[in-house]
């Protein structure tokens, strides 16, 4: 399949859901398509010691760039830094040869020495972090790559509007962003995830259990739901997501032949005294 470094979609609008200094919107401008990636990483990430800042690069793994299903499925967004989840339909993207997004609708990542780690994805999802270069995020500018590897982790995905009206899936180990620390000074600036899900449907949708586990040298933090329903198209909340605390945003998409992805933002606190953010998914299917 030819694919495009740089891809317009035309799509129907949808409500974006938008917390803390979040934003959505689109960028119908020209974007620059000669960006360059390095320091690619591996979706599960490495195991992380106290004071543990580096990315290794790995090959990144990426099956296939994503791109709108003959179905006309429209697309979404999900982006975490800091102090912002912001979510929406997806209007314009630019993705890479090695899988890695650089713009998603208005927020983008440029410089010449841009990073993007972590990628993953196929045709129906593409994830990843961005940890070096120049953010333009919900109209807020800036750097990646300084001493506490300020980053934003991504989603994009197929959204799963139509389920069906029973069963059971099982889902895999999972593919992660590495989490980055959000505050505490002293605590490592990046971590690593590890995670557990199971996915079911009924009458009122899909029905996931999540459980993620984000250790940053002797920090550990754990954050869980059983039995939260989400229904067709739709992202449930946890704990205090929005509020910056403790909790998760997840939603369904959908990555054909029966098979689903349930994707998770969240924040766990680690050790007690530093909180972490990342974005973890799981394929789930029969």
């Amino acid at each position: 399949m030819k694919h495009e470094l740089k891809k317009t979609l035309v799509l129907l609008p949808l409500v974006a859901a938008l917390a803390a200094c979040g934003g959505g919107g689109g960028d119908s401008s020209p974007v620059d398509t000669t960006r360059s990636a390095d320091g690619a990483g591996a979706g599960t990430g490495q195991p992380a010691t106290d004071g543990d800042t580096k990315d290794t690069p790995t090959t990144p793994a990426v099956v296939e760039l994503f791109h709108i299903s003959p179905r006309g499925t429209t697309a979404r967004y999900l982006l975490l830094g800091t102090s912002l989840q912001s979510t929406g339909a997806l209007e314009t993207l630019e993705q890479q040869p090695t899988g890695g997004v650089v713009a998603m609708n208005a927020h983008t990542l440029t410089g010449p020495d841009l990073s993007v780690a972590d990628i993953a994805g196929d045709e129906t999802f593409a994830q990843g972090r961005w940890a070096k270069g120049t953010a333009l995020a919900a109209g807020s500018t800036s750097t990646l790559g300084g001493a506490r590897n300020a980053a934003y982790h991504y989603v994009v995905h197929l959204p799963a509007t139509h389920l069906p009206a029973g069963g059971t899936l099982r889902c895999d180990a999972g593919t992660f962003t590495r989490p980055t620390v959000i505050s505490n000074p002293s605590a490592p600036a990046l971590g690593v995830a590890t995670g557990s899900a199971a996915l079911s449907f009924n009458d009122a949708g899909a029905v996931v259990d999540v459980s993620l586990t984000a250790t940053a040298g002797h920090r550990t933090g754990t954050v869980s739901t059983t039995g939260r329903t989400i229904a067709p198209g739709a992202s449930a909340v946890t704990g205090n997501f929005f509020s910056q605390g403790d909790g998760m945003m997840l939603t369904l998409g959908d990555s054909g032949n029966g098979k689903f992805r349930i994707i998770a933002a969240y924040e766990v606190t680690a050790g007690g005294d530093a909180a972490y953010r990342g974005i973890a998914t799981f394929l789930c299917a029969r």
